[in-house]
């Protein structure tokens, strides 16, 4: 069976069909057949005249981070005032990426917006298994591994929320990839200045690229991917001077965060998590950040930063791990969709290793939270039978 994905485009292709096949059942049967219901837009959910009637509205109260770029997709230059209607605006707006790149591909018509929106996830789907399968192939795997794309966080929760951090994902995978090869590749710039537009810890995969190639004493890669952040930079002031600062505080002393939430989950599992088999996946889930942090530290200690075992996956997993220590903000520590779609470049970095290297370790903190995601996944299939029965 496996013959038949020799090359990266047919994996690619099957992971994208998997991923369509997921899509239309979920708006089929979980969501009546509206297309909007993959943003997860709350019951509650105050929206603007223009949208509120066209919107299908999920059962859960408060809805889910999708609804939010769902607006911005809508209004990305906020000529509408939509950004009265999210949340943390600036935060939120910075992530112009993919809401903007669908806007100017529906021609900025809300008919088409959503549907381009949706488009665009297959897109990246496509782009981050296919990279996923060339970087097998180039260290001698089978390139049926680009179908493991789907098992990264970022990816299963965008497909079932609609947020922004499938794209990201697949522009880690990219970055490494490119990385891998022995001559660079001018794609390599495409992806380091879309990273940061597409969420702020883009820029991180710009640091990683640049941190790595001074090690190698090579300035002109450094002075190239600096340059590739001055449109994010650009944007980001933009921004800025058109919003009033979030209140939320996102950042703490390092490992303030995760410890107390890893203090109160322990203190009470099902208080923190709710349903018992919930708690249990989602200790599972948090026991493999930790292990991520202590593969990381392995890194450190074992392999030298000059030495012919230190690439630029180390390079990004040592940097997203001290970025991760620094998130002080609980409520992204207090789920799996939350912590795992946030640090998975980390999770991607540390699996890119163990598939480079044949050691299955490091590929542990990503598949330690497969099973939570799939949990959520099984109890929405579970409603849609109900329904239907």
């Amino acid at each position: 069976m496996l013959k038949c994905f020799q090359s990266s485009i047919p994996a690619a292709a099957a992971t994208v069909v998997l991923a369509m096949i997921w899509l239309i059942a979920d708006v089929k049967f979980v969501n009546a057949g509206h297309l909007t219901g993959l943003f997860y837009v709350g019951a509650h959910a105050v929206l603007p005249g223009a949208l509120s009637e066209q919107t299908y509205r999920v059962r859960d109260e408060r809805g889910y981070d999708g609804e939010f770029y769902y607006l911005i997709a809508h209004d990305p230059l906020n000529q509408r005032g939509f950004l009265a209607y999210i949340d943390t605006p600036r935060y939120r707006w910075r992530r112009i990426g993919l809401p903007g790149l669908a806007y100017l591909l529906a021609f900025g018509r809300d008919a088409w917006v959503d549907g381009v929106y949706v488009a665009l996830q297959l897109v990246f789907v496509f782009l981050g298994s296919y990279w996923l399968a060339a970087y097998a192939k180039r260290n001698q795997r089978n390139a049926a591994w680009g179908l493991a794309f789907l098992m990264v966080p970022a990816v299963a929760v965008s497909l079932d929320r609609m947020t922004i951090d499938l794209p990201l994902a697949a522009l880690c995978v990219g970055l490494l990839y490119y990385a891998s090869r022995e001559n660079s590749h001018p794609s390599v710039y495409a992806v380091l200045i879309a990273a940061p537009l597409v969420r702020e810890t883009g820029i991180l995969l710009v640091l990683a690229w640049c941190a790595f190639w001074a090690m190698k004493r090579n300035l002109g890669e450094v002075f190239y991917g600096a340059a590739c952040t001055m449109p994010a930079l650009g944007w980001w002031l933009y921004v800025s001077r058109h919003t009033i600062p979030d209140q939320a505080e996102f950042l703490a002393i390092p490992f303030s965060g995760l410890v107390a939430w890893t203090v109160h989950a322990l203190a009470g599992p099902v208080q923190a998590y709710g349903p018992r088999a919930n708690a249990v996946l989602e200790l599972a889930a948090l026991a493999g950040i930790w292990l991520a942090f202590a593969l990381v530290a392995l890194i450190l200690v074992t392999r030298p930063l000059l030495g012919s075992r230190w690439d630029l996956p180390e390079t990004t997993a040592v940097i997203f791990a001290a970025f991760a220590s620094l998130i002080g903000f609980q409520e992204v520590w207090a789920s799996t969709y939350g912590i795992g779609r946030t640090l998975s470049p980390l999770l991607i970095a540390l699996a890119v290793i163990a598939l480079r290297d044949r050691n299955p370790l490091f590929a542990c903190p990503l598949l330690m939270a497969v099973p939570r995601i799939a949990l959520q996944f099984a109890a929405e299939i579970k409603v849609a039978l109900l329904d239907r029965a």
